[in-house]
C-alpha cells in the first residue's frame, strides 16, 4: 500500500515537471514569434490571442482550410491589418520551437487531430 502511494507521487511529481518544461518552450522562454514564413506579414505577434486561440485554433484552422481550399481565398486580413498564410505552416512558424507543441495538448485533451494525414508533423520536419 505504502508503496503504491510512494509511486504515484513520484509519477505526480514527474508530470508536474513535464507540463513545466513543456510550458516553458511553449512560450519560447519570453521571446516574442517571428514573422510568418510566408512573406506576407512584418507582425512579431500570433493571428489571434493566446486565450482565442487555445479554444478556438480548431474552428481557425477549419475556416482557413476551407477558404483555401474551395474558395481558393489564402490571405487571412486582421482586423488592424496585418496579413497571414492561411496555412498550417502559418502556425508552425512559430510553433515549432517546441517539437511536441500540438502533441502534448492533444493528448492530454485525448483528441485525435487529422492534420498530420496529410502534412508532416513537427516531428517529421528537418530544418
Amino acid at each position: 500500500m505504502r508503496k503504491n502511494i510512494l509511486m504515484s507521487a513520484w509519477i505526480a511529481l514527474a508530470l508536474l515537471l513535464a507540463v513545466g518544461i513543456f510550458m516553458q518552450q511553449e512560450s519560447g522562454a519570453g521571446t516574442e514569434p517571428s514573422a510568418t514564413a510566408s512573406g506576407k506579414s512584418e507582425s512579431t505577434s500570433c493571428v489571434y490571442p493566446k486565450e482565442f486561440m487555445k479554444s478556438h485554433h480548431m474552428q481557425v484552422l477549419d475556416e482557413w482550410r476551407h477558404d483555401s481550399v474551395r474558395e481558393g481565398d489564402r490571405i487571412h486580413v486582421t482586423p488592424d491589418g496585418r496579413e497571414f498564410e492561411k496555412s498550417l505552416n502559418t502556425c508552425l512558424d512559430c510553433h515549432s520551437r517546441n517539437k511536441m507543441f500540438c502533441f502534448m495538448c492533444h493528448q492530454y485533451a485525448n483528441v485525435k487531430p487529422t492534420c498530420w494525414n496529410c502534412h508532416l508533423s513537427p516531428m517529421e520536419v528537418t530544418k
